[in-house]
């Protein structure tokens, strides 16, 4: 097994994975790093990692950036640190082509070596830019987490458990996965893509989540499927639609998790 291990805290890969044992990721979105910072001490206690969205920073470099990151990890000394960047490509505000993307990442790396413990990766970057990212991330000190947002839709179950398997394959650290379900079947259907996906590379920690409120039950049980870590909400500050309320979050997954036992 590959669990991931980041400022102390175990993503465990599948065959480990249970509800009672998925991680809580707070994310934090402010203009400044001195706004994050506050951000960072409200939502610790509540969080196993803290996701810091860059892309909201008024002025988004890979200098203003690191005082982000640095900042927040200031602020909370104990939590791990997921750096993020989400583009419009993929339902974020950063509009940036794949080479600015891949430009800003590396940047940050290099700015930032061991300032942050993963660096999310938009696989649609490409596999160039991706290889290059993911070298980048690993000389930093940090782990990577490729992702993919489908906000309009659910792919068919193939088609989403093909592309967690593909970003196994292509060297993820942890693969994640989030898509835009239109009925309960849609949700079921994700939590079944993620099963298989853990079946087939059990050695690859993985996040999927169906988003939206028709989507919230997957946020809730996804470990009994093979999902490492969810993320919830502090003070309704939700990055993404249907994120429930952190301290409720860990509450629900630890309450499936007795069941389980």
């Amino acid at each position: 097994m590959a669990d991931v291990t980041v400022w102390g805290t175990v993503l465990s890969a599948p065959a480990r994975a249970t509800a009672g044992s998925c991680k809580v990721i707070v994310p934090l979105t402010a203009a400044a790093p001195a706004e994050l910072a506050g951000l960072a001490v409200q939502a610790a206690e509540a969080a196993d990692l803290l996701e810091v969205r860059l892309d909201a920073l008024e002025t988004l470099t890979p200098r203003t950036a690191a005082q982000a990151l640095a900042a927040v990890r200031k602020a909370a000394p104990k939590r791990a640190i997921l750096a993020t960047v989400r583009t419009a490509r993929e339902g974020g505000p950063a509009d940036l082509t794949p080479e600015e993307y891949a430009a800003l990442l590396e940047g940050l790396c290099e700015e930032a070596p061991g300032g942050f413990d993963l660096l999310d990766v938009e696989f649609s970057v490409g596999e160039a830019l991706r290889g290059s990212l993911l070298g980048a991330a690993h000389q930093a000190g940090a782990a990577v987490v490729f992702s993919c947002h489908d906000f309009d839709k659910t792919p068919v179950t193939g088609a989403m458990t093909d592309l967690l398997v593909s970003m196994a394959d292509a060297g993820a650290d942890v693969a994640k996965l989030a898509v835009m379900p239109r009925d309960a079947a849609d949700a079921a259907r994700l939590l079944q893509a993620t099963a298989q996906a853990a079946a087939r590379r059990p050695e690859t920690p993985l996040i999927t989540m169906a988003m939206g409120p028709m989507g919230a039950v997957t946020r809730l049980c996804g470990g009994a499927f093979g999902v490492c870590a969810s993320f919830g909400a502090v003070g309704g500050a939700a990055s993404a639609p249907g994120q429930p309320d952190a301290r409720d979050l860990r509450a629900a997954m630890e309450a499936v998790g007795k069941a389980m036992q």
